[in-house]
């Protein structure tokens, strides 16, 4: 049986106090849920108006972000929709997982709960729902487990760095130090219209967020390290084969050397996003850190770390890949239940 959304919800997103950002904390007794994608934006100790009618879903307005929340919680300022069902014994967990799988199109930063005010949805009887909940919790719980576990390698390689160079901001380890352009010389990418990337071809096209298409034609050869200009800024990668930059990047133009997949760690423990300028949009400017202090190492030491992250990797491609077989049974098993 499909039934409409306002025959299922209804919006009591003003019995939720809304907090601004300013008040937002690292920790705290509460949550605040707002529309971003990070389950939690914030915390609070603040016990005056904390929405406690759980479980309820959250909706963004704006990103059309579905959360099921089930703990008493602020929430953000901004583009929340709190909604409540009012149906009897409405199984929350269902119902979210229904929605996850609702065609709200995208138009942009406008609001889309009117689209969501149009969806339907299958309700079978009690247990099935139950059996749905279980399976796809199963699955989810899976899929989190394995994206835990590429954090903590990520960690890992960092506490690897530390361990051999030390923090290279502060020099930790007193170690001698050259001008960063010394180390490796960075150059702003090159523009390459979208449907060119739309291409299929053997060569990756890296932006600010790493590598988005790919293309037949190379601009770089031999490899290199990439990092965001505008955009995304401070996340650093690497390649160690042919690649087009675009220039919402900065890549490397001379690496004197240096073992790639050492730079590329020491640039993202390095923290360039400090170098950013402007209050529009923030863009790294190279000229702000071509004359900064960076440690020197040997090569020897880099290639000692570059082979422990090189085995990391090993590792970190087999939870990928089976993060992704995870995603594709979770989507085909969202088609099968919810279609």
């Amino acid at each position: 049986m499909r039934v409409r959304f306002t025959e299922i919800f209804e919006d009591v997103t003003k019995r939720g106090r809304k907090l601004q950002t300013r008040e937002y904390k690292d920790d705290g007794k509460y949550a605040i849920i707002d529309q971003g994608q990070n389950s939690i934006a914030g915390y609070t100790d603040d016990d005056d108006g904390v929405f406690t009618d759980i479980p309820a879903i959250v909706f963004g307005d704006h990103t059309r972000v579905i959360k099921y929340i089930d703990t008493p919680c602020y929430l953000g300022a901004d583009g929340v929709k709190l909604l409540k069902a009012k149906i009897s014994n409405p199984n929350y967990k269902y119902l979210y997982y229904a929605l996850l799988n609702a065609d709200i199109p995208d138009t942009g930063y406008n609001r889309h709960y009117k689209w969501l005010k149009e969806v339907s949805i299958n309700l079978p009887e009690e247990q099935k729902q139950k059996d749905i909940v279980k399976a796809l919790d199963k699955v989810c719980g899976l899929l989190v487990q394995r994206e835990q576990q590429l954090a903590k390698l990520d960690e890992l390689v960092k506490a690897r760095f530390v361990e051999l160079f030390g923090d290279p901001i502060r020099n930790t380890q007193n170690r001698p130090t050259t001008d960063f352009i010394n180390v490796v010389k960075m150059q702003r990418g090159f523009d390459l219209p979208v449907q060119e990337r739309r291409q299929d071809g053997d060569i990756p096209v890296y932006g600010s967020n790493g590598a988005l298409d790919r293309h037949n034609v190379a601009k770089v050869q031999g490899g290199g390290v990439i990092t965001g200009r505008s955009g995304t800024i401070g996340k650093v990668y690497y390649t160690e084969g042919d690649y087009w930059p675009l220039n919402t990047s900065l890549f490397s133009v001379d690496t004197h050397g240096n073992n790639i997949i050492y730079l590329a760690n020491l640039l993202q423990m390095y923290d360039l996003s400090r170098f950013t300028e402007g209050t529009g949009v923030p863009t790294l400017n190279r000229n702000k850190f071509h004359n900064e202090p960076i440690i020197d190492v040997p090569l020897t030491e880099q290639e000692v770390f570059a082979s422990f992250v090189k085995q990391t990797d090993k590792s970190k491609l087999a939870i990928q890949q089976s993060l992704e077989k995870l995603e594709t049974l979770k989507k085909a098993l969202m088609q099968q239940y919810f279609a």
